[in-house]
């Protein structure tokens, strides 16, 4: 009997402390997503992501599709930036893909991983952007936001907004509660020589001119990249622009 006892005593201490290291997350806290946002000049195809939390021991999958051609086009974006020239990163809820995980959590990962392939140049990149505490400060506060309908809502940026910049470079957003707060910009970890899928840069020819054909309906070079132009931000008045301080 000693024996069963001590082991049941075991058993929940054992659970006390996992429950002790698992964060105390209120459960009004949306789940977390990710957005994808590019200039319509250089457009990206992100072909896998997922977050890790490494005290809580998981890792979350999340979905991604191929409809990013379809997302960045020029003409679609002007539909709700109507100044946009195609290099800057547009910021909008209508410009930015958005994707939620396989299975759902609104404790955030401690690191964010994205495979993502420059569709312009076919180049191979994957970007790791690791969650900070002041992120998920930021995240888990209570704020609230005033609807277009006047509704006063309570509200949290638990999104994160990545912009694909065409050398490798990756800006960082945490959106919601109508804002954008700027946390980060990132440099590739590493550049593989092909995508999650295994594809290779030849496998990208029809796409290459596909980003080819599209630039030249918009009487726009690609080569040298203008920085100047590739840098800025387009986003509409009813967003607020911030950075994390």
């Amino acid at each position: 009997m000693k024996n069963i006892i001590s082991t049941g005593m075991l058993c929940l201490l054992l659970a006390g402390c996992s429950m002790i290291n698992r964060e105390r997350v209120p459960d009004e806290v949306p789940n977390w997503r990710v957005g994808y946002t590019m200039p319509s000049l250089y457009p990206v195809r992100v072909t896998k992501a997922y977050g890790i939390n490494t005290q809580e021991d998981w890792t979350s999958i999340l979905h991604t599709h191929s409809q990013f051609m379809t997302v960045s086009a020029l003409k679609r974006v002007k539909e709700y930036l109507p100044n946009y020239d195609g290099y800057g990163l547009p910021l909008h809820l209508f410009t930015t893909a958005s994707y939620s995980q396989v299975q759902y959590t609104n404790h955030l990962p401690d690191k964010v991983v994205l495979y993502w392939t420059s569709l312009f140049d076919a180049k191979f990149y994957i970007t790791e952007l690791d969650v900070t505490q002041k992120m998920k400060a930021l995240a888990y506060k209570k704020q609230s936001y005033i609807r277009p309908d006047g509704i006063k809502r309570a509200c949290y940026q638990t999104t994160f907004d990545f912009g694909f910049l065409p050398n490798g470079q990756v800006k960082v957003w945490l959106k919601g509660c109508g804002k954008y707060t700027y946390v980060t910009e990132l440099s590739p970890t590493s550049t593989p020589e092909t995508d999650y899928n295994g594809s290779t840069y030849s496998d990208h020819n029809q796409t290459r001119n596909s980003v080819l054909k599209r630039a030249k309906k918009a009487n726009a070079t690609l080569t040298p990249i203008p920085w100047d132009k590739v840098n800025k931000i387009y986003t509409s008045k009813n967003y607020i622009v911030d950075q994390l301080h």
